[in-house]
């Protein structure tokens, strides 16, 4: 019998790859340009000046007048190194973002298909919800539902696994490093991580450039970590994928 769930979880994989590809790409032409313009006899120079228009304003028979808010940016060669450092950690921040709404895509997909196909599971949600998939909501709420729906084998696993990763506790730390990306520009309150050895331990181990001191830190990433993230929210992504179908009896090897 076809698994339901296997088209679900190659599409997330295949956003993963693809975030995988682009960001290496973009890590070796940008270190390649910083060695390029950082040699003894480079020389290297940008700037850009943000320049508007005032839709409310006169015009110039029709076209728009131009102005400069005062605002610029401007690299040298000095500093060359240590910008390319930060943009690369930006977009890569931005990459495990967008896995990360792949992965509760994901979750999405498989917990609505779930609730279509077992009865017994459906009877157990709240009574007088709409769980359409369009009404599946993220984060905790979508998170509870797929615990709910791996049963028994989410708690197991979650406690024996290769990596030593407690499920819930690793999905709460990528939920704050992705919400740090999409509201705060990279930068996390401290606080949202709980102040617990486990979290503490785990939190460095996947971010190694990081350390939970004072109240914000701005999150930095380099391509390796990336790749790790990557790596192990798709193995999560696959860990649900592998219960949920020995549960309802589908093949699941790949």
């Amino acid at each position: 019998m076809k698994n339901p769930y296997k088209e679900h979880l190659d599409i997330f994989f295949e956003t993963v790859t693809d975030l995988k590809h682009t960001a290496n790409r973009l890590n070796k032409v940008l270190l390649k340009d910083v060695e390029k313009y950082t040699k003894e006899q480079a020389k290297y120079f940008s700037g850009t000046a943000l320049i508007i228009g005032d839709w409310t304003g006169p015009t110039d028979n029709g076209w728009k007048i131009n102005f400069h808010t005062g605002i610029s940016k401007s690299t040298f060669k000095e500093n060359y190194a240590s910008e390319i450092e930060k943009v690369l950690s930006r977009e890569f921040g931005i990459a495990f973002a967008q896995s990360f709404e792949a992965f509760e895509k994901l979750l999405k997909d498989f917990v609505f298909i779930k609730i279509q196909t077992d009865t017994t599971f459906k009877m157990n949600l709240k009574p007088n919800k709409d769980y359409s998939r369009n009404k599946l909501n993220g984060g905790d709420e979508i998170f509870k539902l797929i615990k709910k729906a791996c049963g028994k084998e989410f708690t197991k696993c979650s406690k024996h696994n290769n990596n030593n990763f407690m499920f819930s506790e690793f999905f709460k730390i990528i939920s704050e490093i992705r919400h740090s990306f999409v509201h705060s520009q990279g930068e996390l309150m401290t606080s949202k991580i709980p102040k617990d050895k486990y979290y503490k331990s785990l939190f460095e181990n996947l971010l190694p450039l990081n350390k939970l001191v004072n109240e914000r830190i701005e999150l930095k990433f380099n391509y390796k970590i990336l790749d790790k993230l990557l790596i192990y929210i798709s193995e999560l992504g696959f860990q649900f994928f592998k219960i949920l179908s020995k549960a309802d009896n589908y093949e699941w090897k790949i």
